[in-house]
């Protein structure tokens, strides 16, 4: 990617010359853009699903159907899908490797808080990253005239995500109001550097996960 009035930006399968580039790899932008590195980081998240529960069921545990998560550093969240799996997300993993005992540690999670799904089968289980930032507020930007940035939603990007596409929508088109206030959000570089950024993280993240259960 080379910057100018006229940015080119280069791939495998062609190249494009525009007025603007926006760069919204998120947690999996890497080191494309240095002046970005550091300012988020990666971490991977995992859901399982339930078998199906049956209405009645389902009803006894979220009775108003909502999406939940609880207020712990380390969070965990459940609702409930279309056809009344109970999904319960949680845990997390900061090195890229899935922690040992993934699938007992989520259900030990899931059946303490729901007691009546003991015994119950676990359909389905994924992950996948997310990029968080220190101060856990989106970073939006803009580097030189015309690169924008939107990264770090910090796990709420279902709906950040989209908003910030309209944002930076509207600052290419000439209108800067909500982006400019975005942007004046402080972000700084988690501590620790590219050797010891993801250590540091973990370390903190264990002191807080104890705090937690505390």
């Amino acid at each position: 990617m080379i910057q100018g009035d006229r940015p080119r930006v280069t791939t495998a399968a062609g190249e494009v010359r525009c007025d603007a580039v926006v760069v919204a790899g998120n947690a999996y932008l890497g080191n494309l853009v240095p002046a970005l590195t550091g300012r988020i980081m990666r971490v991977a998240n995992y859901i399982i699903a339930t078998e199906p529960l049956g209405e009645t069921r389902a009803a006894s545990l979220l009775p108003s159907d909502a999406a939940v998560s609880d207020a712990n550093f380390v969070l965990d969240y459940y609702r409930l899908s279309a056809d009344r799996r109970l999904l319960y997300g949680g845990e997390v993993s900061y090195t890229g490797r899935e922690p040992r005992g993934l699938d007992r540690r989520m259900r030990d999670k899931m059946q303490a808080l729901f007691p009546a799904l003991r015994g119950v089968g676990i359909d389905y289980r994924w992950g996948g990253d997310v990029g968080i930032t220190l101060n856990r507020a989106p970073d939006l930007g803009r580097i030189g005239r015309n690169l924008y940035y939107a990264q770090g939603y910090s796990g709420h990007g279902m709906a950040l995500a989209g908003l910030a596409g309209q944002i930076l929508a509207e600052a290419i088109g000439g209108q800067f109001e909500r982006f400019d206030d975005f942007a004046a959000i402080r972000h700084r570089h988690f501590p620790g550097g590219e050797r010891w950024r993801v250590p540091l993280l973990a370390l903190a993240t264990t002191f807080y996960r104890l705090r937690d259960r505390l």
